[in-house]
């Protein structure tokens, strides 16, 4: 098949954006729609070189077919929601008036993104991972006197706050669902974040779960751990290796795709990892 998902992403601090329109007294959703219209030009200037490359003979994948220009996405990313709602008075639980806040402003980029496309172009709109920026996010912001959390020292990926407890899997689902990524054209993963490996029975309710609320993209994390002196690889979150007894130990977690190591994490998001909530499957 040929490749398609995103020639680049572009990503929209929303945190900053709505304390500077409150600062300004102007509506944040139309300040957000002005900076997306900003973001969208520099999106096409980048498509442009893009199409220049190509019909210079320069980007080969391309020209031999395995990935095609006209299919991929242009994608406005956006970090910092989670963060944004809280500076409004908003938590972030599945109530009617996070899912207002969630609607009206994913709204704003799914207009936009449509009325943005062309024959040759496609915009949309995803939660990055922001595994490094939404730590420079939040230092960036609290270097500049904005709002940040007391409770954590990076932005969320997510819909809820990751060191949320109150959250239970039904309201991590909801959360994920069709009245919350109904407008986010790009995706974004629901990170379930579990103690232990689920029974085949306790997986397929997950799915029930899922299909009732319209959580179209889900994964789970459930940490591993890592010897560093036999290597041996353990399906739980233990203090020693079961192996050679060793005490040094790694965890890996799953990003985006793939496995790493926590200790390979930037420190404020070693600091995020050790505050995430983790489900006991005793709970489901």
């Amino acid at each position: 098949g040929i490749a398609t998902g995103s020639k680049s992403v572009m990503t929209l601090n929303i945190n900053r954006l709505v304390q500077i329109a409150v600062k300004k007294k102007v509506n944040y959703l139309d300040f957000i729609r002005e900076n997306l219209l900003k973001v969208h030009k520099y999106q096409l200037a980048f498509n442009s070189l893009l199409t220049d490359l190509f019909n210079a003979g320069a980007l080969p994948a391309y020209k031999a077919g395995f990935i095609s220009l006209n299919k991929q996405y242009l994608t406005i990313g956006v970090n910092g929601v989670v963060e944004a709602a809280e500076f409004l008075g908003i938590k972030a639980k599945p109530t009617k008036e996070y899912t207002d806040f969630i609607q009206s402003l994913l709204n704003v980029f799914y207009v936009e993104n449509k009325k943005a496309k062309t024959k040759d172009v496609m915009m949309n709109t995803e939660f990055v991972p922001a595994e490094n920026l939404g730590v420079k996010n939040y230092k960036w912001d609290k270097e500049d006197g904005f709002v940040v959390p007391s409770t954590r020292s990076c932005y969320n990926s997510y819909f809820y706050a990751s060191e949320d407890k109150d959250l239970n899997i039904l309201d991590k689902f909801k959360l994920h669902g069709k009245d919350f990524v109904e407008f986010l054209d790009g995706g974004s993963a629901l990170h379930l974040n579990l103690e232990e490996h689920l029974s085949k029975a306790q997986y397929r309710q997950l799915f029930k779960i899922a299909t009732k609320y319209g959580t179209n993209y889900f994964t789970y994390n459930i940490p591993n751990t890592v010897c560093n002196d036999c290597n041996h690889i353990d399906k739980r979150y233990l203090t020693e290796c079961p192996v050679c007894r060793s005490k040094n130990v790694d965890y890996l977690t799953r990003v985006i795709g793939y496995m790493k190591r926590v200790s390979n994490f930037s420190l404020a998001r070693q600091k995020e990892a050790a505050k995430r909530f983790y489900v006991e499957a005793g709970k489901l």
